[in-house]
């Protein structure tokens, strides 16, 4: 690029607001002003109409159709639903634990104690033992030979 003239970014930037709204004459002169004297805002200006053309010839619907509306609000929706699980998703995963946590311990709590010997205050065990142990006599003293 050459040497930039002063006003170069005024000049880019009236060319982009000249597809916008009406330039005041004072602006337009200045744009016909600058573009006789600055080479590269000529050619800046040459490429940047050349590739609004080529935007323009590309384009599929030249009026946006209600269906396209409708797509574009559809995936807003559906981005902001998504946002709105990113957000909510630990607080649902604390919930789940702390179901389970307490379903664990009211099914430990509804349950008598299954082990043999082991009471819990306040719990009436009706359990009855598979089996008795032997009892021990102590009638007979022991003798040592």
């Amino acid at each position: 690029m050459n040497g930039r003239v002063f006003g170069c970014g005024r000049f880019h930037k009236l060319t982009n607001e000249l597809n916008d709204r009406e330039l005041t004459d004072r602006e337009e002169k200045f744009l016909e002003s600058h573009r006789n004297v600055c080479p590269d805002c000529r050619r800046h200006e040459s490429h940047s109409a050349f590739a609004l053309n080529m935007l323009r010839a590309a384009a599929l619907e030249p009026e946006p159709s209600p269906l396209f509306e409708e797509r574009i609000i559809r995936k807003l929706q559906v981005q902001n639903v998504r946002l709105s699980l990113s957000y909510w998703a630990p607080a649902f995963a604390g919930a789940a634990i702390a179901c389970f946590a307490l379903f664990a311990a009211l099914q430990m709590i509804s349950r008598p104690a299954q082990l043999k010997g082991v009471t819990m205050p306040g719990v009436e065990s009706k359990l009855t033992p598979s089996h008795t142990l032997p009892s021990l006599n102590l009638d007979h003293p022991f003798r040592i030979q």
